[in-house]
């Protein structure tokens, strides 16, 4: 906006009479931006209305005008503390036997305690230690003291939750961990309580189904060979626990006598590849590698050659040596105890030179071998180059599939169930009750709670389930203990109090969304109220201007006629009749539904004997006693009723040139006329600013001809001699 220099010559206040001069024409933009103001808040008022209209018609509405809503059953149990029963719409009315002969339980195994572990106590002697997961199960021994577990022992785990057979192949290094580790990649609960020194499995899931099972046995000589040159030619150890998983299914499938499928074959050929790649970089670090010894050594040679001492024998030399470079070691030590410091030493010049690896003279070596390969360094050093790599590996354990195959193809190996007596356990299946003193557990003191199934007699036939809800003909029975002979008694009714709190919900809801329609269309006139200006707002509190704003809001929709439809469709529907097959006429006063007398409340609907009406709490109870006597009366007539408001207020929320599709208001139509507010707001304000520059201008024009004038009076002034 351009400075204005008004006034200077003329006196007058050219700013106060522009404004006053555009004042009266902004009065129309003022006019229209208020009604943009009224028409955005009744639309905000109808988009909140529309939505809970909307919500009544797809739910409750909906609900009530089909009849499975009103076949609610309520079913009683004669001994709740052994059967509780639920009833759906589909049980039928009468009464049920039930006997509870077993209850579902979940399989839990205890291990026998563990015995002590010899272990170093730091000073090279043995003593006695409780295990822990880390412990080696080729280290456990039985209550004999004998270890129990070999190099051949074959672990199996069986999970019937979900078909899972899982295998544990006992080496030197296999440890408490692993085998709990197994249980759980079978989908079995395991842990190691190294307090209580036992172990302690269970299943997920209760059911005979459920159970699981754990047997050992022992491998012959052909088959460990085998099965340790498959798992060495994949890099089984360094798998992670998902590839060691994948791994264990197809070798247990290979086990069973099942022929590689071509995925899991391709899935080991991937793993011996990269298994191959891994050994190489290996290999080829750990030759390279040779190079940095070899430099440390000759540096230890040149270096020691250079030491100045008082002695000059080589031992206490290379002693004092030694000891300079932080060794302590004295001149009494022994020859071995020299060399393994020496050792030491030259290892720790050739780890730091090989890390700082100057040049990356070490690194190019490697990957130069990775390459080319290594021949004739022997099993350490030696393997083919990448070129070759690829075939080899797939040959290699191509070979090592086909001999694992044929050394388990003759049988299964041979069932040994001492061999787990070092961890407690013994073979066992998942449905044999075993206690601590029992003699089927081969004196470990393991426990075994077997999984069961929940078995029933109803009406005299026997059921099971694997939990304790059994569904049968529409009941839900949930079973809390067997009745040792007691027979419970079911009976199912009809949910006469479930129906009638249904209806009444409803119509709470309904009389609510009409009570605030009726509101609204009847609310008082704002005549006198128009939407404030800011400095009418600044003039009054915030409750003030607040309070003014509602009285205009809630009078937006008076006498509103969409409304009016809407009320209407609400009144006239749900108090319609309906003729039934038998010729009757019933309406919702024939089931004790009726609307008050006062005719203020807008037809809200009335049950009349509802102990939470008020008004019509001591009368009798009509629809009560018609659930009861004849309940396909109620439900025909309000199915009926609420289709016909259903359908109704399907009709009005349809799509129209005013309307969107599921809107029950013209949408369309106040956006239209909202865009058209904001254009004529834009005009005018153009249209006022050229005006208030056209005032200035002109006022501008007068006050340069002042000045024109008045210097001309000046000029003859002077000439006159004034």
């Amino acid at each position: 906006m351009p400075i204005r220099m008004t006034g200077l010559n003329s006196g007058l206040n050219t700013e106060s009479i522009v404004a006053a001069l555009m004042s009266a024409q902004r009065t129309k933009q003022t006019k229209v931006e208020n009604k943009k103001t009224k028409l955005e808040w009744k639309k905000d008022l109808w988009s909140s209305l529309n939505t809970k209209i909307y919500d009544f018609y797809t739910k409750s509405l909906s609900k009530m005008r089909l009849k499975s809503n009103y076949m609610t059953k309520a079913a009683s149990s004669s001994n709740t503390t052994k059967v509780v029963a639920k009833a759906s719409t589909k049980a039928a009315t009468g009464t049920y036997t039930v006997k509870v002969n077993k209850l579902a339980s979940t399989q839990y195994v205890s291990s026998g305690k563990l015995n002590k572990v010899k272990v170093d106590d730091g000073n090279g002697n043995l003593v006695d230690a409780d295990a822990t997961s880390k412990t080696k199960l080729t280290d456990l021994k039985d209550k004999n003291g004998n270890p129990t577990f070999t190099n051949g022992t074959q672990i199996k785990i069986e999970n019937g939750a979900n078909g899972k057979e899982v295998y544990l192949d006992v080496n030197g290094d296999t440890t408490i961990q692993d085998f709990l580790d197994k249980c759980t990649s079978a989908g079995i609960s395991a842990t190691f309580d190294e307090k209580q020194q036992r172990l302690f499995i269970s299943s997920e899931k209760s059911g005979e189904g459920n159970a699981f099972k754990i047997t050992a046995s022992e491998l012959d000589s052909t088959q460990q060979t085998v099965t340790n040159a498959l798992k060495d030619n994949i890099g089984y150890n360094n798998l992670s626990s998902s590839d060691k998983a994948a791994v264990d299914t197809i070798l247990a499938s290979i086990r069973e006598g099942n022929t590689i499928s071509s995925d899991d074959q391709t899935k080991l050929e991937e793993l011996a590849a990269a298994n191959a790649e891994n050994e190489a970089s290996r290999k080829a670090s750990a030759f390279v590698y040779k190079d940095a010894e070899q430099k440390a050594t000759t540096q230890y040679t040149n270096d020691l050659t250079g030491w100045t001492q008082i002695d000059t024998t080589l031992t206490d030399k290379e002693v004092d040596f030694l000891n300079h470079r932080g060794y302590n070691l004295s001149n009494a030590s022994t020859t071995a105890e020299i060399e393994a410091a020496k050792k030491e030493y030259i290892a720790n010049q050739a780890k730091a030179d090989f890390a700082e690896d100057p040049g990356s003279v070490y690194k190019n070596k490697i990957d130069s071998l990775i390459q080319s390969g290594i021949t004739g360094q022997g099993t350490d050093y030696d393997f083919s180059s990448a070129a070759n790599r690829p075939n080899e590996s797939k040959t290699a354990v191509g070979n090592a599939i086909t001999n694992y195959a044929n050394a388990f193809s003759s049988g299964a190996p041979a069932a040994n169930g001492s061999s787990l007596a070092a961890l407690g356990l013994t073979n066992f299946d998942g449905t044999t009750e075993i206690k601590e003193n029992d003699a089927a557990n081969n004196g470990t003191g393991m426990v075994v709670i077997a999984a069961k199934d929940t078995e029933v007699e109803y009406n005299g036939a026997t059921l099971t389930s694997n939990t304790t809800n059994i569904s049968v003909s529409g009941l839900e029975l949930e079973i809390l203990g067997t009745t040792e002979g007691e027979t419970v008694n079911i009976t199912v009714t009809n949910d006469v109090s479930g129906i009638y709190d249904t209806i009444k919900d409803f119509l709470s809801e309904y009389n609510a969304l009409l009570k605030e329609m009726n509101s609204y269309y009847n609310a008082d006139s704002a005549k006198g109220y128009d939407v404030l200006s800011d400095d009418e707002k600044e003039a009054m509190k915030d409750s003030e201007v607040e309070k003014w704003e509602d009285k205009i809001k809630d009078s937006l929709l008076r006498r509103d006629s969409t409304l009016n439809s809407i009320i209407s469709s609400f009144r006239n529907k749900m108090m319609g009749t309906f003729t039934a097959s038998n010729g009757r006429t019933y309406s919702l006063s024939s089931i004790g539904i009726s609307t008050s007398g006062d005719y203020a409340e807008g037809g809200l609907l009335h049950i009349r004997g509802d102990e939470d009406d008020a008004e019509y709490a001591d009368e009798k109870n009509v629809l009560k006693q018609l659930l009861e006597e004849d309940p396909d009366a109620v439900t025909d007539v309000f199915t009926h009723l609420t289709e016909n408001l259903y359908t109704d207020l399907q009709k009005k929320m349809s799509r129209t040139p005013l309307s969107s599709a599921l809107t029950f208001y013209n949408d369309k139509e106040m956006n239209s006329q909202l865009s058209d507010y904001k254009t004529r707001i834009a005009k005018l304000e153009s249209k006022f600013n050229d005006m208030e520059d056209r005032y200035y201008k002109q006022f501008t024009a007068m006050e340069k001809a002042m000045a024109n004038m008045q210097s001309q009076q000046n000029s003859l002034a002077s000439y006159l001699g004034g």
